[in-house]
């Protein structure tokens, strides 16, 4: 019997982190969609470098968003290799090897 769970790796792999990676994504996307112009961001005087740190700010978030996601995918990816490495030492069929391949070739 494995000393390592491979299902639980599984399991924290996709609910967990690629979630987490989703979500971030969810939110960088949210954040593209955003139709910010000058002209409908302020006309007050001085309203010009507000809209400018704002701007800046915004893509600070994006990203430290789209950095964020990368690295929870990343954190997916290598519970799921660490899986399939066990299923392997293990002498898992093929078969469910290849359905966490799958799992893999899908985030």
């Amino acid at each position: 019997m494995s000393e390592y769970d491979e299902e639980a790796l599984r399991t924290d792999a996709n609910e967990s982190w690629q979630q987490w990676s989703l979500t971030l994504r969810g939110w960088g996307e949210t954040i593209d969609a955003l139709d910010l112009n000058r002209q409908a961001f302020s006309i007050a005087p001085g309203s010009a470098e507000l809209f400018t740190a704002f701007t800046g700010a915004l893509t600070a978030v994006r990203t430290y968003l789209r950095d964020g996601e990368e690295v929870f995918e990343g954190i997916a990816r290598a519970l799921l290799d660490s899986s399939i490495e066990y299923m392997e030492m293990e002498g898992y069929a093929q078969d469910e090897i290849a359905r966490v391949e799958q799992e893999m070739a899908s985030l």
